[in-house]
């Protein structure tokens, strides 16, 4: 068997062993059944055994057996696993690719969205980090016809809005800098060393903005936001921010408070929604907003 079907099975036995609250080996061969991996044929336990020490060693998900009620097999801390955004992220993305490959029949109902350019800096980037290598970047910013190149030290990645970014301490600042790959001529891995602060915490460096755009002059602060239905129900299912708090709620709308920087992402975020959104504090960031609408209107006389 080719090792690519056996990593689609060790995807699919940890996708449907998380998604159930307990699940017993009858019933996991009754589901593997359903798929086009069994070719008809049950999966033998001595299989299974292989496929859980397997998992336990490549992704460091233990799936343990509990033995009242019926012997059901479960994943050990999966709290843990659910705070894990890396991980995460990958057997999410493993498991749709899984869903689609079963479902081949289906490719033309299917519609997914495209990441455009920046996957082929992606490789470098990861190379680099884990060898902790500095980069020579060649980068050209929007708008402007000529680019630059300098050495920088790679922290982290971060996808926002179907584009790459690279999270990286420009050595000629003090503080990290955010590129986007598809604004990147070039990107070449040095051999030049670099120790990354070993209290530099990446989600807190991003905690309190909304997408890629940090290091503002403007302080963090609790704005407070109107959400008119049915917006509210979009703020509700999936927060802009994990500050996001309900305040009020009226059967005509409902006030949401956040704790961040009112950067240009957040604000085009909250433009976007039309009129869905009103910001009603602070005065000074509703002022800003006020204004934007001002010069977009301006636009259409």
């Amino acid at each position: 068997m080719k090792v690519s079907e056996v990593f689609r099975q060790y995807i699919w036995l940890v996708d449907l062993i998380f998604r159930s609250k307990g699940i017993s080996f009858q019933e996991i061969n009754e589901q593997w059944m359903k798929t086009g991996m069994s070719g008809g044929n049950p999966m033998l336990r001595q299989t299974f055994i292989r496929h859980k020490e397997a998992i336990q060693e490549m992704f460091g998900i233990n799936i343990e057996c509990q033995p009242q009620g019926g012997y059901l097999y479960y994943i050990e801390s999966k709290s843990t696993m659910r705070k894990n955004d890396l991980q995460t992220w990958m057997l999410d993305s493993l498991s749709v690719s899984n869903m689609l490959m079963e479902s081949a029949s289906l490719k033309d109902s299917i519609v997914l969205e495209n990441i455009p350019a920046g996957k082929e800096f992606l490789q470098p980037i990861i190379n680099a980090m884990k060898r902790k290598h500095k980069l020579e970047l060649t980068y050209c910013k929007f708008g402007q016809q000529e680019s630059y190149t300098i050495t920088v030290e790679p922290y982290a990645i971060k996808v926002f809005k179907q584009r790459w970014y690279l999270l990286a301490k420009n050595t000629k600042r003090n503080s990290p800098v955010v590129y986007a790959l598809d604004r990147t001529v070039s990107l070449a891995e040095t051999t030049e060393c670099f120790e990354k602060p070993s209290d530099f915490d990446v989600d807190a460096f991003f905690s309190n903005y909304y997408g890629v755009i940090c290091g503002s002059d403007k302080p963090a602060e609790r704005i407070v936001i109107r959400a008119y239905y049915p917006f509210v129900y979009y703020l509700r299912t999936l927060p802009l921010h994990h500050s996001q708090k309900e305040l009020v709620s009226t059967p005509d709308y409902a006030d949401f408070e956040y704790f961040l920087h009112p950067t240009f992402d957040f604000r085009q975020e909250l433009l976007a929604q039309g009129n869905g959104m009103e910001v009603l504090e602070p005065a000074t960031f509703r002022q800003e907003m006020k204004e934007e609408l001002q010069n977009m209107l301006a636009r259409y006389r």
